[in-house]
């Protein structure tokens, strides 16, 4: 964490010294060296870039260190908004924090000697574990202007203290995402510090909003460049901005209050210095006082009490079960209450009903997932198959995770259980059976007939 600290402050000392004109503009580089060391990014400069003046900077963290992945729905932002794109491939989720602060290192010093940055205008985003890195990095730096925080939220913790004076966070979120109370309760923590923050709710699951989500949350950033003085107000687009975001509320007025009224408070709060909105504040108190918003927020907290005693009882279970790293009853519970799971996602009486089990269910599938990777890591290699065992459970069609179990019984020397689930995986059609053959995984296992005769059939 020093380390990052202490390099951003001295960047700015390479500021100006551009060798930028060797990239060509409007396309996306992947594959840029980052300076002393095998690490690479992925770059992306807007049409209207400058290298004769200094430019606006947003690094952007994958959690699978694919950067071009990451980068991709930040494109039209780039362009409208004048911001050079970076992207690591070289940060990613399953590592220690220390280890990805290192990687950020390197590719913010290879960036500030490479391009004029503007020290008011450097900015971060990332997804899932790479929002929690960006947010990271901008809380520890406090160098960072703003965060476009996709799919998790800033790490509540007693040792930081936000103030009025940090970044400027921007939170989005779809509401199927595992993560959904967490942004929520994010934003609550920020308001109580009156820091300047937004959150975007949209339909979607867990994973990298589309690019008009990116642009919501660019928006939003732009207002805030206004009021801070980084940039000269644009009249047009402070209009187009207020018109896109009224759209929003109107529409979501007819059929879910509760997000019309988040909404139309978001938009009394960003754009009361440019317009008069006593109209929308009489609007606003008139939805408060329906029965259908009542209605919704009453069953918005019957939902969210709901969601986090169900999550206590299957990390109860959950929690047991891993200890041991095994299943007493071969997971006939949980076979049991993912079905019942399954059928009440199916038969919920409301959408948002609907929308708060498909959270849950994810939640508990990606805890499993990141214990899997976790306990791989530090080959705890019984306690990852408990956990590749579950997740087949979650997928039951799927061929990825019947090899995935596959391999979690080969670190376990269990030939019998390999062979069957890589049977399995061949059945439901797993993409490039063929290559598996010759996995380092599976080398101890490639002389015995089982095994070859799994792969004989194949080239029949």
């Amino acid at each position: 964490m020093r380390i990052v600290f202490l390099l951003i402050l001295n960047l700015y000392i390479a500021v100006g010294f551009s060798q930028s004109n060797r990239f060509e503009k409007g396309k996306i580089l992947n594959g840029l060296a980052v300076s002393n060391s095998t690490e690479t990014y992925a770059l992306y400069l807007p049409q209207s870039y400058d290298e004769t003046k200094l430019s606006a900077v947003v690094f952007i963290f994958d959690p699978s260190g694919n950067g071009a992945f990451g980068m991709k729905n930040f494109i039209a932002s780039a362009e409208r908004f004048n911001y050079i794109l970076v992207a690591s491939n070289a940060t990613k989720n399953g590592v220690p924090y220390d280890t990805n602060f290192e990687a950020a290192n390197r590719l913010f010093a290879t960036i500030f000697s490479t391009f004029s940055i503007d020290e008011k205008q450097i900015y971060a985003a990332g997804f899932s574990g790479g929002s929690r890195l960006a947010t990271a990095i901008a809380a520890l730096t406090n160098k960072m202007q703003g965060v476009i925080a996709c799919g998790a939220g800033l790490a509540i913790n007693k040792s930081f203290t936000p103030h009025k004076e940090m970044f400027s966070f921007v939170g989005l979120v779809g509401d199927e995402d595992m993560n959904y109370q967490e942004m929520f309760n994010t934003k609550k923590w920020l308001d109580k510090f009156k820091v300047a923050n937004q959150l975007f709710v949209y339909n979607d699951t867990h994973k990298w909003p589309p690019s008009e989500q990116i642009e919501r949350a660019f928006g939003w950033l732009e207002l805030q460049a206004y009021q801070k003085n980084i940039r000269t107000v644009n009249s047009e687009f402070v209009q187009s901005y207020f018109e896109s975001q009224y759209k929003i509320a109107d529409s979501l007025a007819i059929h879910n209050k509760f997000r019309s009224v988040l909404a139309y408070e978001s938009i009394l709060k960003n754009f009361t210095p440019y317009f008069d909105l006593q109209g929308t504040q009489q609007k606003l108190g008139a939805i408060k006082k329906t029965p259908q918003y009542q209605n919704e927020v009453a069953a918005r907290a019957t939902n969210i009490k709901l969601e986090n005693e169900l999550y206590e009882k299957f990390s109860k279970v959950y929690s047991n079960d891993i200890l041991a790293a095994k299943s007493d009853d071969n997971f006939q519970w949980w076979r049991k209450e993912l079905k019942r799971l399954d059928s009440d996602i199916a038969n919920a009486e409301t959408s948002h009903r609907a929308k708060m089990l498909k959270r849950l269910k994810y939640t508990l599938f990606a805890g499993a997932y990141e214990s899997s990777m976790g306990y791989i890591s530090a080959k705890k290699y019984k306690h990852a198959l408990y956990c590749d065992q579950l997740l087949v459970y979650f997928n039951p069609d799927q061929a990825y995770w019947y090899y995935r179990l596959a391999q979690s019984y080969a670190r376990n020397n269990d030939f019998k259980h390999t062979i069957r689930n890589l049977k399995k995986a061949k059945k439901l059609g797993l993409q490039r059976f063929q290559a598996i053959e010759n996995a380092p995984l599976f080398a101890k296992f490639n002389q015995k007939k089982k095994f070859k005769k799994l792969f004989e059939e194949d080239t029949k």
